[in-house]
């Protein structure tokens, strides 16, 4: 068997035992998961259907007995990295931090130089 079937094989067979543990989960907790859960949904299907791998990805991810959770691991701090962006824009907008201390845009209508 070549290393992306046997990688993609391993990577599903993470994803029936994730989906296996959900199962036993109560209601109240499923939706303190829903992010992790979105999170091994998209990245089980990017590592399974569309990813296109080079040799040192599929060397270092055979690696792992749970390829799966590795990688959904990092994506999910990956999305927080930018939700802490993202909150961090809100806050200055709500704030109006900064418009003392850079150049600002001419108003509607106003030529620009």
């Amino acid at each position: 068997m070549d290393k992306k079937t046997l990688l993609i094989n391993r990577i599903h067979r993470n994803f029936a035992d994730y989906k296996e543990k959900l199962l036993k989960v109560d209601g109240e907790g499923i939706f303190e998961k829903a992010e992790e859960i979105a999170a091994y949904t998209q990245v089980h299907w990017y590592l399974t259907v569309d990813h296109h791998y080079e040799p040192e990805e599929l060397d270092y991810l055979l690696l792992f007995q749970n390829p799966l959770g590795v990688v959904a691991d990092q994506y999910q701090n990956e999305l927080r990295c930018v939700n802490d962006v993202l909150e961090l824009i809100v806050r200055a907008g709500n704030k109006q931090d900064g418009l003392g201390d850079y150049p600002l845009m001419k108003k509607h209508g106003e030529p620009e130089r």
